[in-house]
């Protein structure tokens, strides 16, 4: 099996043809990427797309080169591994048709470029330092891979969409190391475990520098075979220990669709719907009902008397509901007034606490500099995907909720993708992440399945269980290891009642955040920088 990877790898890295079949190569290695992802889950394809990959780019000498051939590979990469953010721009196709070839062109081109112009600056230092060792190359390939995660995740607004690291969640023991050195940890180990392969090709047989690269394949695979059984043993461990439960929860999923959901004609009936679900058990020994991003089509505040009256019927006898809907307070802005994308906790007496999204989406919720510029644009061209004449405000950061129970933090839709953002610094870990979300945007494709991987990565760095409502899918119930305990199916009306238990101990990655990775780089650069003296054989 190796024998065959191995040929195939060489194959892909020597075919000699013009600079634009090479440059589509490129690309479709970059495709091939993807199928390591969610829904695929093949870590196969991450082997061979970034072995082949790394040796293309290893024979190239012209700088030029390096940088096409690899804009096409992360090009090839995005394109394939977001598209589904045309179908948001599909809900209305009068209006934002026009917009779909710029957005499955222009983020995949600026992401490819910043990858780029990473994979530049690693081979001028291979070049200029005249590094010939392939497991040199290889960790300073794999450091690169990671600073281009860490910059894209934070540059401008950031978008940490499909990190390399999340393809360890193909085998949920593989994923555990996240609670220590988290999904960037896991991206610098994907690559250089997916590179090891390209140990055993790139030199001569015989040649002197082969020891060190065997031994340096050797380390990783052993790294490998402990990462599974540190994962393993965790796992098993733990299930022997009864964890107290921490609380019973109702999750509903209405599957209304995106083109449903704010008709004027739609929005009491749209309503009456989630309640009914939710009261299609028994309430009596339920905690908390959750309900999914927006889910109340309504303003909600104290004066809506009429619409908590309406959702009083859904809230259990002793418990909450959470739920998402649109907050309005007055401003002396433009408008008059200011919205936010928000999270409610309701109770029989009215609103015990709200939360706003403070990691809004450019474009979907706001339009970036909109406010500086706007007098450029026509209001219908700019006017953000989601709708409504107002763009959204950002919140004033992460909240800690207490109720009786159990202490959550809400995330609102992709908030859940950035690791170091979903919990306040200045406040003790939750016991509980709650995900509210409104995947119906990016319909029947692999974003709704990325998403959730995301989710369940970060329950595994916090060591915490994490519960999501997706409007039309995916929901879950998510414990600290990030398996997925129950859920309701893509495009399916669903209600479960799920039991959350409590996990006390913190993990290293919430404890120290990116320190141990710091320390882990620091030691793989002086790995690059020490000499180590060739071992021949005497005559």
């Amino acid at each position: 099996m190796f024998a065959k990877i191995k040929n195939f790898i060489i194959k892909l890295s020597h075919l000699n043809h013009s600079n634009s079949l090479k440059n589509f190569l490129a690309l479709c290695l970059g495709v091939l990427l993807d199928l390591a992802f969610a829904p695929f889950n093949c870590f196969l394809f991450a082997i061979i797309s970034l072995s082949a990959f790394f040796l293309i780019i290893d024979k190239l000498s012209d700088l030029k080169q390096v940088f096409v051939r690899s804009f096409f590979y992360c090009f090839g990469f995005f394109v394939f591994g977001i598209y589904w953010i045309c179908n948001s721009l599909l809900i209305d196709i009068a209006k934002y048709a026009w917009l779909i070839p710029f957005a499955i062109t222009l983020i995949p081109a600026l992401m490819a470029v910043y990858f780029a112009f990473i994979v530049y600056i690693y081979k001028l230092l291979i070049i200029h330092f005249s590094i010939s060792f392939t497991y040199k190359k290889i960790i300073i390939f794999s450091l690169g891979f990671l600073i281009f995660d860490i910059v894209r995740s934070n540059l401008f607004t950031g978008f940490s969409w499909n990190l390399l690291g999340y393809i360890w969640l193909f085998n949920i023991q593989m994923a555990q190391s996240a609670s220590l050195v988290g999904v960037y940890g896991l991206t610098l180990f994907a690559s250089l475990i997916s590179l090891t392969p390209c140990l055993f090709i790139s030199h001569k047989k015989n040649s002197p520098q082969n020891w060190k690269n065997y031994f340096f394949a050797f380390i990783l695979i052993k790294i490998f075979l402990v990462n599974y059984f540190f994962g393993y043993k965790n796992i098993n461990q733990e299930y022997q220990n009864n964890l107290p439960q921490l609380a019973k929860l109702r999750l509903v999923q209405t599957n209304i669709l995106q083109k449903d959901k704010w008709l004027e004609e739609e929005k009491y009936q749209n309503l009456k719907t989630h309640i009914e679900l939710t009261k299609s058990k028994p309430l009596d020994n339920i905690d908390a009902v959750i309900w999914s991003e927006t889910s109340i089509p309504f303003v909600i505040d104290q004066n809506n008397l009429s619409i908590l009256q309406s959702i009083n019927n859904a809230i259990p006898p002793q418990g909450f509901l959470l739920s998402g809907a649109i907050r309005v307070a007055r401003d002396t802005n433009k408008y008059g007034y200011k919205v936010w994308n928000s999270a409610f906790v309701l109770e029989k007496n009215g609103i015990k606490a709200f939360y706003d999204k403070q990691h809004l989406v450019p474009f979907g919720e706001y339009v970036p500099l909109h406010q500086y510029f706007s007098f450029l644009f026509i209001d219908d061209v700019v006017d953000k995907i989601t709708g409504g004449g107002v763009g959204f405000s950002s919140g004033e950061g992460k909240k800690l909720i207490n109720l009786p129970k159990f202490s959550f933090n809400p995330l609102l839709c992709y908030e859940v993708i950035f690791s170091r953002e979903i919990v306040d610094k200045d406040s003790s870990i939750p016991d509980l992440f709650v995900n509210l979300t409104n995947d119906a945007w990016f319909g029947v494709s692999s974003g709704p399945y990325q998403h959730l991987q995301m989710a369940r990565m970060r329950a595994i760095e916090y060591a915490r269980p994490l519960v999501r409502v997706a409007q039309t899918g995916i929901s879950a119930n998510i414990n600290h290891f990030g398996e997925v305990v129950d859920k309701i199916g893509l495009n399916e009306v669903g209600v479960i009642d799920v039991e959350i238990y409590k996990n006390q101990k913190n993990s290293v990655y919430a404890k120290y955040s990116h320190l141990p990775l710091i320390i882990i780089s620091f030691f793989l650069v002086i790995l690059v920088l020490i000499k180590f003296p060739d071992f021949k054989r005497r005559k």
